[in-house]
């Protein structure tokens, strides 16, 4: 496509519009087009002054979170920087779209782009993403203050960032060039700015000054002199911050607890900073929010006060408390663990949920998911991949799920109740789940060949996700939780919402639709197989668990299978529920159904051998013949989707029809010269008319040893017979003449040949059978 826009010399769109975004992300994704795209962008800037608008977006959007070849991004970066000479750049909207998908060395790549830049708007989106990476959110937050990107009051104050900043603070001309960062680079009036926010930013115009910490802690404990003596005496001696264990002493010797506030608000004025670390930022946090609970419990706890600095131990710490059920413990850990994000609450419930999960205590699970639900805490997304890794059984790609045993053996169905908690998610506006997250649950139940549950949770899917600003789609049945999970999605989150609108006018074909993000083309063909199998399988689901109480025991499952109430689903539920979503107003392409169906019957009654154990059960024991299928299959679907076999032959339409006993791939060559054509027809003409007594060819011979056998049993087939026979060798004479010499059958119209004819006709087709063949 690329040569061909250069032959033609025409230019792409410039326009914001789905088309040019469709062809300019479409030549961004080759690596061998990108670059003579961004030399064709320069030159078309040169020509015409005008640059597509998303070029940058579009660009770095993809190769940035590429796993290989991420450093290409930063080097499409500096070419498009320098030769498109963009001004502003969109950094910001980058590293939204782009959170959850970036790696460390990915992010220092966006560093580098963003030291390049002129952008001063990242440090919000950035540095809380990456405070799991110390290292890495350090550099970024030495990035953001040498440019005077500061932080909004929420994320500064976040125990971490302040962490970070004492850090920093430890020159004096680091605070000077935060300092004019501030008041040069942004253009900011400091005045109308927080000053406390701005001191804590800035650091100490001098480096600290510190006493070792175990002698200002020896300090505070000596009874003859009272504390706020000894803080007096540190801020003369010119001691301008003290750390955790002067800290943890200083607030055992208050007495009572309600005056700790007061010590913290007499070190702030002797101007006594406290040394960045999680303990002596909790302490006073609690302190001043009167969580005097909170703050008895760290004092008492014998934990020292680095070991809260160590985030892996305290979730390890709050696993134990809660195992032996210890929440006085447990309330100190996640109150410690929730300390470093801006809504501490939110993140505490957060933790213990993710605790639970990883516990694989569905009671517990569930039990805190509805006290959520009462106070209405969003349940942060993390939660959704513990679910999969912790009680989702183990499952490897293209196989069912593993089957625990013994002691492992669980007492619930955990496929579905991860089900059922993303469905309480959605309706109480916990969380917004993307549609592709629900592929490893309906590719679960079908595997499983669980198909009555996916039918009924493929429908509920359909019904949430389908956008109501066009026909048909607008008069689908509405649930009762989607209006509210709708009306907050739209004031949490209105891009997404607003992402939405426009790919309802587009249509399902768009790839980012969330009909075709829930129900992609592999899925509808597997919905197709599973079916088969459902009914085909003798060691099928009869998917007894969705009757209630005692009616779920296996024990009664012989005598419900005797009176007809429990039995294997039929092999068209698959196709069935199908057409019922596409009578709903789902797109489904009939060519991806008929290339389903194919793959199926070739398994059923083709030639080969198949790899797959089921595949060979369901010929072994299937006992339909294809005709019936294929009529069954057109009754479904409403129009004629296969061609029936008897057909073969009466027209020139039904002359190359598919059959699953015919060869899958055609041998034919690319071309032939005249007199080539001319010479074989000579040769095939002389070799017939001489060598037509013993030397009777391959095919003939099989011909008449198959003609025999059925003239015995049925004389009514040999006219038929002759007929294919001829027809097949034609085709094969075209097809391979080498193998194929003339045939002795005369050729006669065929007048509508039964599937008995078609099949010996097509088993004397030479060639040897490939084994695996058959997928």
């Amino acid at each position: 496509m690329w040569v061909f826009r250069k032959r033609l010399a025409f230019d792409l769109p410039i326009d914001d519009t789905p088309e040019a975004e469709f062809l300019w992300g479409t030549f961004i994704k080759d690596s061998e087009v990108v670059v003579e795209l961004l030399e064709y962008a320069a030159d078309l800037r040169k020509r015409t002054g005008q640059v597509y608008p998303r070029l940058y977006e579009l660009c770095i959007s993809f190769w940035l979170p590429h796993p290989k070849n991420f450093e290409r991004a930063l080097a499409h970066h500096q070419i498009m920087r320098g030769e498109l000479e963009l001004e502003k750049l969109p950094l910001r909207d980058l590293a939204r779209i782009l959170k959850g998908q970036l790696t460390e060395p990915m992010y220092d790549i966006l560093l580098d782009m963003y030291k390049d830049s002129s952008e001063t708007d990242l440090y919000d989106e950035v540095v809380p993403e990456l405070i799991g990476s110390p290292a890495a959110a350090l550099r970024w937050h030495a990035a953001c203050m040498l440019k005077g990107d500061l932080p909004s009051p929420e994320v500064a104050s976040s125990p971490t960032v302040q962490a970070f900043l004492a850090h920093n603070a430890t020159s004096a001309d680091f605070g000077v060039r935060v300092k004019a960062a501030i008041a040069g680079s942004l253009g900011r009036d400091i005045s109308q700015m927080d000053h406390e926010l701005l001191r804590r930013l800035r650091g100490r115009d001098t480096a600290p000054v510190r006493f070792e910490d175990s002698l200002c802690a020896r300090m505070f404990a000596t009874r003859a002199i009272p504390p706020e003596s000894v803080i007096r005496g540190l801020a003369l001696v010119g001691v301008n911050e003290i750390g955790p264990l002067a800290i943890r002493t200083m607030a055992s010797r208050t007495e009572p607890l309600s005056d700790l506030p007061a010590r913290f608000q007499e070190l702030r004025k002797a101007g006594i900073a406290l040394q960045g670390c999680i303990f002596s930022l909790a302490l006073e946090k609690f302190a001043k929010e009167q969580q005097f609970v909170l703050v008895r419990s760290m004092l008492e706890s014998d934990q020292h006060p680095e070991v809260y600095d160590d985030l892996k131990l305290q979730n390890e710490l709050l696993w134990y408390y809660i195992e032996n059920q210890d929440w006085d413990q447990a309330h100190r850990t996640l109150a410690i663990l929730s300390l470093s994000y801006v809504d501490s609450t939110v993140q505490a419930w957060n933790i213990l949920l993710q605790t639970h999960i990883k516990r694989c205590v569905p009671e517990d699970i569930f039990d805190t998911l509805k006290k959520m639900a009462q106070h209405q805490v969003p349940v942060d997304t993390f939660a959704l991949i513990l679910l999969r890794r912790h009680v989702l059984r183990l499952r490897r790609q293209g196989k069912q799920p593993i089957t625990w045993l013994g002691k492992h053996r669980r007492a619930f169905d955990d496929l579905r109740f991860v089900a059922r908690v993303y469905m309480f998610m959605l309706q109480n506006t916990m969380l917004d789940i993307p549609p592709r997250l629900w592929h490893e649950i309906l590719r679960r139940f079908g595997m499983t060949g669980r198909m009555l549950e996916l039918r009924r949770l493929v429908h509920w899917l359909f019904c949430w996700y389908a956008p109501r600003e066009s026909m048909p789609l607008g008069k689908m049945p509405k649930p009762a939780f989607l209006t509210p999970f709708t009306e907050r999605l739209r004031l949490t989150n209105p891009a997404r919402t607003e992402a939405w609108r426009p790919l309802s006018t587009i249509g399902q074909t768009h790839r980012d639709h969330p009909l075709s993000e829930l129900f992609s083309r592999p899925f509808k063909q597997a919905l197709v197989v599973w079916g088969f199998r459902a009914g085909l399988l003798p060691a099928a689901q009869t998917e007894q668990s969705l009757f209630a109480g005692a009616a779920a025991k296996k024990h009664f499952r012989r005598r419900f299978q005797q009176r007809g109430i429990l039995h294997r689903q039929n092999w068209d539920i698959g196709l069935k529920t199908l057409v019922e979503l596409r009578q709903l107003g789902l797109y489904v392409n009939s060519p991806s159904v008929v290339r389903a169906l194919q793959d199926v019957f070739v398994n059923l009654f083709g030639r080969g051998y198949s790899k797959k154990s089921a595949n060979r059960i369901m010929e072994a024991v299937n006992t339909t013949p294809y005709p019936k299928y294929v009529r069954r299959v057109n009754e479904i679907w409403g129009s004629p989707l296969l061609p029936e076999p008897r057909l073969y032959g009466s027209s020139k339409l039904h002359s190359h029809m598919w059959h699953p006993r015919f060869e899958r791939d055609v041998r034919r060559k690319g071309h032939m010269k005249l007199s080539e054509i001319v010479a074989r027809l000579e040769e095939e003409i002389t070799e017939g008319s001489e060598q037509k007594g013993p030397n009777v060819t391959r095919v003939e011979s099989d011909a008449r040893h198959r003609r025999d056998d059925t003239q015995t049993s049925d004389d009514s087939v040999d006219a038929p017979s002759e007929d294919f026979l001829a027809t097949f060798s034609a085709q094969g004479r075209a097809i391979n003449p080498d193998v194929y010499s003339a045939p002795t059958a005369t050729t006669s119209p065929v007048n509508n040949p039964g599937l008995d004819e078609l099949t010996q006709a097509a088993d004397s087709l030479p060639g040897k059978k490939k084994k695996g063949g058959r997928n």
